[in-house]
């Protein structure tokens, strides 16, 4: 319901159908934390160690980012919900269809050493993911108000979206929090390895594309405090970081290696 009168609250400008989007936001979002927090009691784990478990979580993190971004720009930003919400409700359904295939008991890493950083280590993972997704949303929104101010063709989607000075603050914002983030995931994340086998670099395909992604984001941000870089440029970055991120978040599991616990 939420996803739904996004995207037509995104393409008719009707307030009741955007207070309806928020109405069913939160009710979701609460029902959604209540069963996150009573599948870890029930299950006496962390629950991120399958996929169905990390995108139920990883579309959680997306509605608290959506909402994050709402507080602190308000009305201006209520366009991000057309994007966002469509894809936290196709998480949402995969989860719940795949996640019968979750075994009762699985092979954890709570008997492994270093066991007490799997829990924050894949937590600020994920959550560095929903930032970037912002990141990649503020980006597109760039591009297309970009497009239409260079065809002098104003659309209905122009006035949708917030302007291109707000864009760039949420996307440098979002984009700073997430590195922050993705490097604290990735310190946890080779001081686990380091206990676990003595080792804090093992090439692995997560390992290599998460270094990737950070020295991206790093460049973004750098390049976002200079005026020549915030635009078109910056933008396109934003998308081709989220590539690499697609690429960090699926890269053990398409490839194997050091991260493939399942």
């Amino acid at each position: 319901m939420a996803a739904v009168h996004a995207v037509l609250a995104l393409r008719n400008k009707r307030r009741v159908l955007q207070r309806v989007s928020w109405l069913a936001l939160i009710t979701g979002f609460a029902l959604h934390t209540i069963a996150l927090l009573s599948g870890w009691a029930v299950q006496r784990r962390f629950p991120l160690f399958y996929l169905p478990e990390t995108l139920s979580f990883l579309a959680w993190t997306l509605v608290a980012a959506y909402g994050l971004v709402l507080y602190r720009y308000q009305t201006k930003a209520q366009a991000l919900g057309g994007f966002t919400l469509p894809l936290v409700a196709a998480l949402v359904l995969i989860s719940v269809v795949t996640g019968s295939r979750v075994p009762g008991s699985p092979g954890t890493p709570e008997g492994i050493a270093g066991a007490w950083l799997f829990p924050f280590h894949t937590t600020v993972l994920i959550c560095a993911y929903a930032s970037f997704f912002v990141v990649f949303v503020a980006s597109i929104m760039y591009l297309l108000q970009e497009r239409e101010l260079k065809l002098k063709n104003f659309g209905a989607i122009f006035h949708r979206l917030p302007p291109l000075t707000t864009v760039n603050d949420i996307a440098t914002a979002a984009a700073s929090i997430g590195l922050t983030l993705l490097s604290l995931g990735i310190v946890t994340g080779m001081i686990w390895s380091s206990e676990r086998d003595g080792k804090l670099w093992h090439n692995d395909p997560k390992e290599i594309f998460a270094a990737l992604t950070w020295l991206l984001y790093l460049l973004l941000i750098i390049y976002r405090s200079s005026a020549g870089w915030r635009g078109r440029r910056a933008a396109w970055m934003g998308v081709a970081g989220f590539a690499l991120v697609l690429c960090t978040f699926l890269g053990a599991r398409l490839m194997g290696g050091y991260h493939d616990f399942g």
